[in-house]
């Protein structure tokens, strides 16, 4: 369950795999009335419309399932009920939560006239659940009530065992429907307390190409381990790589300070040896707080709710960035970095560069925006985080000013740099270069027809023959298309000076419109989706790498709002029958012919370049929206997206790279 798999693409036309047949949506075809409303509940409304629980039906979906059942356990564990969590992914995706709390109850209760264990309500009636009383959580991350249910309703089976007061509960749901239940004495040595959830997801739910992403997982074990001090958390996932069960254990000794380290990118310089750490209780809510700048560009920001994260943010984090830039700014004039408030003062996104911070709070009522919790929207949190910040930064300012001025000056000169890049920009965008800027080839660069943002699409593609291809493939009232020569510049190593002066940067900046780094602003994207159209062999895997390379250091803000995209050309096609099916890899190969054996004598054709298909196929295969298959890039885990960068560009780093590299050799067949 560590890879994805890839599906056959079926264009409509021109004699290809066709579909069977067409449906006018635009007229009603019967009466509506009283007979046509339906009303879905419990079980059957969660697997009707699960996106609305979990977000999406793909792999963000999947580890949600997981995400629900860790919430629970860590609810236990902070409520003081068990210091250890064990976390089991095994080879056919079946995954096992077990925890040390107090184990569901599972005495009967009466639900809709019915006596049954509570436990089994809990996994079949939605918003039921022990946190909604007074008193039995103090704070807790699962407050819905939904997160067991969802579970069940997701899973083509799921199996329940809880022990407490020397008693064992088993029950088994299939498709979130319960089967008979059994209760049996156990010997409270070998099993004291505690809830263990099992289950497999249903495949009839989920996308095809649903994976549990063991870094994903660790991360977030690693997380919960540095917000909740104490606890234990071990995980035993399947590998397909190496064929084996790894085993982890994540605990934390120094708590979100070990967090800011960990989360650090490679190769990044902090600015000082201990990250900033304060925290303090007001107001019955718990604000922790660890930063730690360093000489980089990029903001890492992670907050959490009650341990649960929150990459949407919400109030704490407003909070934290305005008490952070009153406090910047006040220091800044006191220390005399500045002079002139009014014309000087620090922007806030250039004060939050190369910082890596995290912000945990805690709070009996938290608000979280949906089931999915990604953001949080109590009102009150905002003025205490940011009273808290301030007291904190302005003590820690106070008791060092030597290295405060030393943060400052660093902020100063990033604000020098973003200053001269939007300068830069501006100069670029109405025609008035200076001397020393770089002049920009439009005749790579082939314009869309619309100027609206949220229709036009640019395709990023390699090589005259890939561009030529494309510009007659595209759609022009709403594609561009921007064909770079050569391998994009490794950013890793680069200063912004040596940036600046690159051709095909400047261009992709000029093109895109967001401006880099500190003058960024995603309003300004002239694009709804960047899509990077790469050939298939090592050649176009690398220059997509070092592409990403760039959106990452460069405008993270571009992947952050699900702006890129990689286009999955196919790299066999198959004529059979009179129809071409294409297919995107081996993997989609051997399925297509082992679902179709008649067709292992037909005429298979493999590409390697984009060059080599005609114009009028790449748009079918690759650019038709219709018929095309996308990857959004996403930055679940900014810190493991920056390891693996660095890992592979960073000159520094050979050795990494070459390990990395050499993995990869001895279990792939490299197509050179």
């Amino acid at each position: 369950m560590a890879q994805r798999t890839s599906s056959t693409v079926t264009p409509k036309t021109n004699g290809h795999v066709v579909t069977d047949g067409t449906e006018d949506f635009s007229r009603s075809k019967t009466a509506y009335t009283a007979r046509d409303i339906q009303v879905l509940e419990g079980i059957q409304a969660i697997r009707h419309r699960p996106a609305m629980f979990i977000g999406a039906t793909s792999t963000s979906g999947l580890v949600h399932l997981l995400w629900e059942a860790l919430d629970n356990a860590v609810d236990e564990a902070v409520a003081g009920h068990g210091t250890q969590i064990w976390v089991e992914v095994d080879r056919d995706g079946v995954l096992t939560v077990t925890d040390e709390g107090r184990g569901m109850p599972f005495d009967d209760m009466t639900y809709s006239g019915k006596k049954l264990p509570a436990a089994t309500v809990l996994l079949t009636v939605p918003h039921s659940g022990g946190k909604f009383a007074e008193g039995a959580y103090k704070t807790a991350g699962g407050l819905h009530g939904v997160g067991s249910t969802i579970i069940n309703a997701l899973s083509e089976w799921l199996e329940l065992d809880i022990w407490r007061d020397g008693q064992h509960f088993s029950q088994r749901f299939e498709r979130g429907k319960p089967r008979p239940h059994q209760i049996e004495k156990c010997d409270p040595k070998k099993h004291n307390t505690g809830t263990r959830l099992r289950w497999k997801y249903d495949r009839e739910i989920f996308d095809h190409d649903v994976y549990y992403p063991r870094e994903m997982i660790e991360r977030r074990l690693q997380a919960a381990a540095h917000l909740n001090r104490g606890l234990a958390l071990h995980l035993a996932i399947w590998d397909d790589e190496t064929e084996t069960i790894v085993k982890r254990t994540f605990h934390s000794k120094e708590g979100l300070a070990d967090f800011v380290r960990q989360a650090a990118p490679p190769g990044a310089e902090p600015l000082f040896s201990k990250p900033i750490t304060f925290s303090q209780v007001r107001e019955e809510i718990f604000v922790d707080i660890a930063l730690q700048p360093n000489r980089g560009y990029k903001l890492d920001l992670h907050s959490f709710a009650n341990a649960v994260r929150t990459p949407e943010g919400g109030v704490h984090e407003r909070g934290f960035k305005a008490a952070l830039t009153r406090v910047a700014n006040d220091y800044a004039a006191r220390l005399g970095v500045i002079k002139n408030r009014d014309k000087e003062a620090f922007r806030p996104e250039v004060i939050q560069q190369g910082l890596v911070a995290a912000i945990s709070v805690k709070l009996k009522d938290p608000q979280f925006e949906g089931q999915t919790k990604n953001k949080l929207n109590n009102a009150p949190v905002e003025g205490i985080v940011r009273s808290v910040v301030i007291e904190g930064l302005k003590e820690w300012f106070e008791a060092r000013p030597g290295q405060a001025k030393d943060w400052l000056k660093k902020i100063q000169d990033d604000q020098k740099l973003a200053n001269r890049l939007q300068a830069e920009e501006n100069l670029a965008r109405t025609g008035q270069k200076r001397a020393e800027t770089v002049d920009l080839d439009t005749s790579k660069f082939s314009r869309a027809s619309t100027t609206d943002p949220d229709r036009a699409e640019l395709f990023i593609v390699e090589g005259q023959s890939a561009g030529g291809n494309a510009k007659q493939g595209r759609d022009a009232s709403y594609q561009a298309i921007l064909a770079l020569r050569g391998k994009p510049i490794n950013v890793i190593n680069a200063r912004p000076e040596r940036l600046q002066l690159n051709k095909e940067y400047a261009l992709l900046a000029s093109v895109i419109g967001t401006g880099v780094r500190g003058a960024f602003n995603l309003d300004k994207c002239k694009y709804d989706k960047v899509i990077l159209m790469t050939d298939t062999d090592v050649d176009g895997g690398h220059i997509r790498a070092l592409l990403l390379a760039l959106f990452y250091q460069e405008t993270p803000g571009l992947i952050e709002g699900g702006k890129v995209y990689v286009a999955m050309p196919p790299l066999y096609s198959v004529r059979h029958k009179g129809r071409i099916n294409w297919l995107t890899d081996d993997d989609a190969l051997r399925k297509f012919l082992s679902r179709t054996p008649e067709a292992r004598n037909s005429p298979v054709k493999r590409y390697k370049g984009l060059g080599e298909m005609t114009a009028a196929e790449l748009r079918e295969t690759t650019m038709h929206p219709a018929t095309r298959t996308l990857k959004q890039v996403t930055l679940e885990d900014s810190a493991l997206a920056a390891q693996v960068v660095g890992d592979l560009m960073d000159e520094a780093r050979a050795e990494a790279r070459r390990e990395f590299l050499a993995e990869a050799a001895r279990r792939t067949d490299l197509d050179v």
